[in-house]
Order: structure tokens, then C-alpha cells, then sequence
């Protein structure tokens, strides 16, 4: 018989630093939620009673503790660090997209730099606020990308693309730090 095994998505490639810039997985789960036809307003109103957490905007981030719910896309939000209530699927369809996904935290001094080199966003803080979040490209995968802190973000891509994903970054990262270390 088979015996199968939890993996993580980046096979032990993560944790990571190079030069001023770390990144490391997040283990934790991943929900996305699509409110039913009219029914938007009742899976909001759950999602704040029962979970304590306001429907985000386009683009926003809201968060509360461990638990986190950004917008996804036109009709879906991501909903990761807790389970949602089971109350919410009663207005909205809940998938768990937990393994799906890989999902990295990448940070330090030099972040917004190292992004600026994989993806076409402008990631400036100017431009790119903590508690934003955007759908766009990381080279040539799709990816949300999500603003945590002055120095912090959070990356998602399809756990298929996870090796890739650390490669670019890996990239991105000893360039900025070779870079820097010239000036």
C-alpha cells in the first residue's frame, strides 16, 4: 500500500535571506468565498458578527488577530488563519483551497525593491499601502499580492508554481543585495 505524506509547497527551499530581505512560508489555511445571487449582504453580515471581520473593498486587506480576509477577484475573497463559520456557507460558497496554494511572506529592508523586479506593480509605498492587495503577475505567474507591513508582504501563487516562485525571488533578491552592497 501507498503511504502519502503532508509536503510543504516549496519542498524545503524556504526559509530564505539573502542580502537585507528574508522570506519564509506561511502554513496556514486558505479559503476562498463567493457570496451567492443576493445574498451578499447576509455573508458580510456573518462574516462581521460571527468573525469579527468586515467584508474588505477592492484591493483591501482587513485583519483581526491571526485571521485575515483580503479581496481576491470581482467575486471572491480570500479568507486565511482561521476556519470560517459554518454559518457563512449558508449565504456563500466556501472552498478550501488550503494545499492549493503556496503562500510566502517575504520582508525586510529591501522588499519593495526586490518586488519591484518581478512584478509590473508599482510596489512603492506611495503607491502600494500596508492593507492593500492586488491580483497581478510575480514574472509570469499569477499571484495576490498583499502589503502586511512598511517592510512586510504576502505572496500567493499556485502551489505548482512554488520552485518557480522561490527561484525569481532568489534572483531578484541577490541582485538587489549585490547592488547594494556597491553603494
Amino acid at each position: 500500500m501507498v503511504e502519502l505524506y503532508a509536503t510543504s509547497a516549496s519542498e524545503a527551499a524556504l526559509p530564505l535571506k539573502i542580502g537585507g530581505v528574508s522570506v519564509a512560508e506561511v502554513a496556514t489555511s486558505l479559503f476562498l468565498v463567493a457570496p451567492f445571487k443576493g445574498k451578499f449582504t447576509q455573508a458580510a453580515t456573518v462574516l462581521n458578527t460571527q468573525m469579527g471581520l468586515e467584508w474588505p473593498a477592492v484591493h483591501e486587506l482587513k485583519r483581526m488577530g491571526g485571521a485575515y480576509v483580503l479581496w481576491f477577484d470581482h467575486a471572491h475573497i480570500a479568507f486565511m488563519g482561521a476556519e470560517p463559520s459554518v454559518e457563512l456557507a449558508r449565504y456563500a460558497a466556501v472552498t478550501d483551497v488550503s494545499d492549493a496554494c503556496c503562500i510566502i511572506d517575504i520582508s525586510g529592508v529591501s522588499v519593495r525593491n526586490v518586488l519591484a523586479r518581478v512584478t509590473p506593480l508599482d510596489v512603492r509605498a506611495k503607491s502600494f499601502n500596508i492593507g492593500m492587495t492586488q491580483r497581478s503577475m510575480v514574472m509570469h505567474m499569477q499571484a495576490s499580492i498583499t502589503c502586511l507591513g512598511k517592510s512586510k508582504f504576502r505572496v500567493m501563487v499556485f502551489r505548482s508554481m512554488a520552485r518557480t516562485l522561490v527561484h525569481d525571488l532568489t534572483i531578484a533578491m541577490e541582485s538587489v543585495a549585490a547592488r547594494e552592497k556597491k553603494v
